[in-house]
């Protein structure tokens, strides 16, 4: 790698970890927010490409690799985030909302493309978070023959997790979360043909 582009990409992280609690206060107001902002100035006719641009390239991946950062274990462990912990996320699909019916509603589209590309992405950070999890658990359960043991007593007490299980039930939480991408791909790409062609048969 070019040693300048090394320092640049040193520098960009170091900014980052210097002030994480101000990026991180910015990504989840751009999470909460962002979406219905977008869809409120589409309809206004006021959305200014740049700040699509902005949304999809740039806050978009980084949401979308915070959510992702959340849903790997951190502690010491690397425990898999147990039942009481994952299902608090799943209010987390409540600001698509407002894009999703958007997307869905709208004769016309300026961004069908970039607003496709937010839809995935933040709805496949969010799912890995929470409807992932609930896979991962069951398909250990159902190959464990039991759930993951958490002990709890001390922080250095780690859960008792079979490997070879755990592998198998990431396999098909990985399964489960790329076949919801493409579904949700084909299901985008298929609403915003059936627009455009009764948008077209309209005008005939």
């Amino acid at each position: 790698m070019n040693r300048g582009l090394a320092r640049f990409i040193g520098d960009v992280l170091d900014l980052f970890a210097d002030n994480a609690l101000f990026f991180g206060i910015v990504g989840v107001l751009c999470f909460l927010f962002g979406p219905s902002l977008l869809v409120f100035l589409e309809r206004k006719k006021r959305l200014p490409r740049v700040v699509v641009w902005l949304f999809t390239f740039v806050l978009t991946p980084a949401m979308f690799l915070f959510l992702i950062f959340m849903a790997i274990p951190q502690g010491y462990c690397n425990n898999p985030l147990p039942h009481d912990a994952f299902r608090v996320f799943y209010p987390l699909f409540l600001p698509l909302i407002p894009l999703y019916v958007h997307y869905f509603r709208a004769e016309h589209l300026n961004h069908p493309f970039l607003f496709g590309f937010i839809l995935v992405a933040l709805s496949a950070g969010v799912f890995t978070l929470t409807i992932g999890y609930e896979i991962l658990h069951l398909a250990y359960q159902s190959v464990q023959g039991h759930g993951i043991v958490y002990s709890g007593a001390r922080a250095w007490e780690c859960a008792y997790v079979n490997y070879g299980s755990m592998y198998s039930a990431r396999d098909t939480r990985d399964m489960a979360l790329n076949l919801f991408v493409v579904i949700q791909v084909i299901a985008l790409v298929a609403v915003r043909m059936r627009k455009r062609r009764q948008r077209l048969g309209e005008e005939e």
